[in-house]
């Protein structure tokens, strides 16, 4: 597994990380020697409390996927030495499941929306990344990086659905959103292979799992959480989870296909 990375990405500061697995996920969460001389008694957090290390699993086989048909649009077909394969459930060699949603849904008080803005981009006839998450009112760029027509339908349940023609590389386009949202639908009409999904949350306690299924998550004061795991495939699973100074709990979230 690479390190909890999105946290640096981002800019964050003290941060939370854990691993994810398609079916299973076991993360011994532990204090930092040097922070946990830090924490206060339980309600205030002076230091950093960090999940140490963790095992990821998976048992099974992945969904198969389906060969994508690049053949009527010759630009996508070049821009990929072979065949590429449509794979709803993406798991990398070890086990870790990417683009899973990863969310504290009783979280505290959300600060300042970002000002950043977070990019959706169409490369090699392909979104990138599969999922981006976003706070309510951030901004989100929409990019064509490809030499050929895309079209970007993104279809909301609660927020102003909106449909962008972006005809040349390099054209791009700023949506926000004003209402929390998981699971919005974003696909291609002109390449029904591209698909996408965003999320639109109140506070800044999300994250993204990468292609190695890890995930990093901001700084919690002690308290109970609930820890919520969405996949547009596999659907949503959640566990509550105690941050307590000087405790070592553990956390496993499983996913089920059937």
């Amino acid at each position: 597994m690479e390190g909890c990375s999105m946290a640096g990405r981002w800019g964050r500061g003290p941060f939370l990380s854990c691993a994810l697995a398609t079916v299973a996920v076991g993360a011994g969460w532990t204090f930092d020697e040097r922070t946990a001389a830090e924490v206060a008694e339980p309600g205030a957090v002076t230091g950093r409390i960090v999940v140490a290390g963790g095992q990821v699993r998976f048992a099974g086989d992945p969904p198969a996927g389906a060969e994508i048909d690049m053949s009527a649009d010759a630009y996508c077909r070049d821009q990929h030495d072979e065949t590429l394969m449509d794979r709803p459930v993406r798991v990398d060699p070890d086990g870790g499941l990417a683009d899973v949603l990863v969310r504290i849904v009783n979280a505290p008080a959300a600060g300042t929306a970002p000002d950043a803005e977070a990019l959706l981009d169409q490369e090699g006839c392909l979104y990138t990344p599969r999922a981006v998450a976003v706070r309510v009112g951030q901004p989100l760029v929409i990019r064509n990086s490809d030499a050929t027509l895309h079209n970007v339908r993104v279809v909301p349940a609660s927020n102003p659905g909106f449909n962008l023609g972006q005809p040349l590389r390099g054209i791009q386009s700023t949506r926000s959103f004003e209402t929390p949202e998981v699971g919005i639908q974003v696909r291609c009409d002109i390449h029904g292979w591209m698909t996408a999904s965003i999320h639109v949350l109140e506070h800044e306690f999300f994250d993204i799992t990468g292609e190695d299924g890890t995930f990093t998550l901001p700084t919690l004061p002690p308290g109970d959480y609930d820890v919520e795991a969405w996949h547009p495939t596999l659907g949503t699973v959640s566990e509550r989870v105690s941050v307590t100074a000087g405790e070592t709990p553990s956390l496993t979230l499983e996913f089920s296909s059937g």
